[in-house]
């Protein structure tokens, strides 16, 4: 199965206090490819992201949208875990 996500950074002009980025999932090999290569070509810094890179990724988005508000004891974290 093809699984390949890629993170482009794109660095604004250089007045500009903050950093964007985009997330693109290409159908195949062939498209990351043709994507990467242009990219480049255009001086955008990309990186190709790992599966776990990914799931890393979506989890601390998750995690950034976590409620906060309760706390639950040891022992309800390990019967979760234990679960």
């Amino acid at each position: 199965m093809f699984f390949y996500t890629m993170l482009v950074s794109v660095f604004p002009i250089h007045y500009i206090c903050y950093m964007s980025s985009i997330v693109i999932s290409p159908k195949n090999r062939k498209e990351l490819q043709f994507i990467s290569k242009l990219l480049n070509k255009l001086g955008v810094n990309s990186k190709v992201l790992s599966e776990e890179d990914t799931e890393d990724l979506g989890l601390s988005v998750l995690m950034k949208d976590v409620d906060r508000s309760e706390l639950a004891s040891e022992d309800e974290i390990m019967l979760k875990l234990k679960g």
